[in-house]
């Protein structure tokens, strides 16, 4: 705010004046005064009465004469500081806030550094925060409304708006700058849902199905709402990107809504709270033509595994994970699938002729989900009413293979021919935490809570041993499946540190090798606080698979041969 126009506030505060006797204390000419006083009133802040200047009776005043209190109110919000307040409520980093503002860093600085002084902001590590003043929050609060109901439509309501995206909503028919999206956009995927509204995303982009999703999740006001999402969800259930939604949904923090809508539709929860009953749900499904059933059950899983053990040839033995391997330990009610990871070719094939003869049926690739098909089972088999059997064959779900280790701390259960091997909890952890599918952060909080203390150690030794083997890096997917944990339980997992300091490592490699020579550079390229990095440059130096030489000030990063042999070719 302009410096003048907080020095006229400052006086109103004291009592009311008009025009001429604040040009007198301000030291300004009567037009340039009265200038001053219209962009006030047009702002809020104060009014016209009776030849007099007051201040405006709103929340907005009260609050600003609550700060005046505590802060100097022009080194509070003088000149480019309001700005750079309400930018740190959305983003803190000094490069966040640059790319919302547009100010040059030394402008930042300078400022944020002013700001420091007098207890607005505090900075943690490389992030800076709005100190914990109430009233300063809701202040900041308010302006940020006000600035966003006057940048949209007057009929528009807005629902979200961050990082330079609104989401709004506008009576049916009524024009709006942005893309239509949410459910506005449901019939485009077989879903004519009929609403009083249009629904826009602004600026304007090409908004994709899983956006689309998101979006509607985020403005759905209601059980009804929300129901609709997940027919959504269903309806092109083989059709959605299931990374790039769970990326959206981490993006507009919606991930943990998303997850309670796919534990819904497996029918592994009853969300009363949040979605419509089972029943309707089932019905409201049903008329867009998307069958709803609950997962099979304990006693449904033990018919069909009993089933095939008595109708295999020759004994067989294989090995199970994923949520039949939970539900088998009694964490679990019920699971739609059984995951089983054969020895070899003849274990797969004497299991897969078998379900054959039993009515099962192979899926073909083209009726896989992109999910299964990026998992690479050996065959998935399928049969109306009984779980389905997702079976690979040595290596599992197209990233670790069945080692022997695991095979000494998997567990036997005998179904006839059929012997039965439950992997370790260890195991089955981490397994869920790569395999990105829907329900695999709720049955990894299973086992966090209730699989009797799991052995950390193991967790994080056998994917230091499987990535050597594999020669790949899945750490990040297991770094962010824990993460998503962590958030949403509020719990604490032990491997997360290491886990956090190898990716940042490898991110560091991978960085260098791309061609950054600098940490700024690294910076712009992994999404690691900027002290981490520091930190981890220096232990990666002293390894040796870094090598830092100093050209004129600078220091020049590049990559050594021991180094590059951490990335895998």
């Amino acid at each position: 705010m302009d410096i003048r126009g907080l020095k006229v506030l400052e006086l109103l505060m004291g009592g009311d004046f008009n025009i001429r006797e604040l040009a007198s204390k301000l030291g300004l000419s009567y037009s340039r005064t009265a200038t001053i006083i219209r962009h006030l009133v047009k702002g809020g802040y104060c009014e016209k009465q009776e030849g007099k200047i007051r201040l405006a009776r709103n929340a907005k005043t009260s609050l600003l004469k609550e700060l005046a209190y505590r802060y100097d109110i022009s080194s509070l919000l003088g000149e480019v500081r309001e700005d750079l307040l309400l930018a740190i409520r959305e983003a803190s980093s000094i490069l966040e806030i640059q790319r919302k503002t547009g100010f040059a860093q030394s402008t930042i600085y300078q400022n944020l550094r002013e700001l420091m002084t007098i207890g607005a902001i505090r900075k943690l590590n490389d992030h800076y925060v709005v100190a914990e003043e109430t009233n300063l929050k809701s202040f900041l609060e308010l302006l940020s409304r006000e600035k966003e109901a006057r940048e949209i439509e007057h009929e528009a309501v807005l629902l979200y708006s961050h990082h330079g995206i609104k989401l709004k909503m506008v009576p049916a028919g009524k024009e709006a700058v942005g893309s239509k999206t949410a459910f506005s956009l449901f019939p485009n995927y077989g879903l004519d849902y009929f609403s009083p509204y249009d629904y826009y995303v602004e600026p304007p982009m090409r908004v994709s199905m899983e956006e689309c999703l998101i979006h509607a999740l985020i403005m759905a006001r209601n059980k009804l709402e929300r129901t609709m999402c997940a027919i959504f969800y269903l309806k092109n259930y083989n059709r959605i990107n299931t990374e790039r939604i769970k990326t959206l949904a981490k993006k507009y923090g919606v991930l943990q809504l998303l997850t309670r809508l796919q534990n819904y539709v497996r029918g592994s929860t009853i969300e009363a709270d949040v979605f419509l009953p089972w029943d309707e749900f089932k019905e409201k499904a049903g008329i867009y033509g998307v069958r709803v059933s609950p997962p099979p059950g304990y006693e449904k899983i033990i018919t069909v595994l009993r089933m095939l053990g008595e109708k295999l040839d020759a004994p067989t033995t294989v090995y199970l994970f994923g949520g039949a391997n939970l539900l088998l330990r009694g964490l679990k009610s019920a699971t739609k699938d059984l995951d089983i990871v054969a020895e070899d070719s003849t274990s797969f094939f004497k299991l897969k002729d078998t379900l054959l003869k039993l009515g099962f049926r192979m899926l073909t690739e083209h009726e896989m989900t992109s999910t299964d098909r990026k998992l690479s089972p050996s065959g998935i088999l399928v049969s109306p009413e009984l779980p389905r059997f997702d079976i690979f064959t040595r290596n599992i779900c197209n990233a670790f293979s069945l080692t022997e280790e695991m095979k000494k701390r998997s567990e036997p259960q005998s179904f006839g021919k059929l012997e039965l091997r439950l992997l370790s909890l260890e195991d089955v952890f981490l397994l869920k935490s790569i395999t990105e599918r829907e329900g695999d952060i709720e049955d990894m909080t299973v086992i966090v809570r209730h699989g009797g203390g799991l052995d950390w150690n193991v967790i994080l030794e056998t994917y230091f041993k499987e990535e050597k083997k594999i020669k790949r890096h899945l750490c990040f997917k297991i770094l962010d499946s824990i993460e998503i944990l962590q958030e949403r339980e509020k719990i604490t997992i032990p491997i997360r540190k290491p886990l956090l300091r190898h990716c940042i490592d490898i991110g560091i490699l991978q960085s260098v090798k791309q061609g950054a020579k600098s940490v700024k550079e690294v910076r712009k390229l992994i999404d690691f606080p900027e002290y981490m990095i520091r930190n981890r440059i220096t232990r990666l130096v002293g390894e040796g698979k870094i090598s830092k030489k100093v050209e004129g000030k600078r220091f020049i990063l590049s990559l050594t041969a021991k180094g590059r042999s951490e990335l895998f070719h």
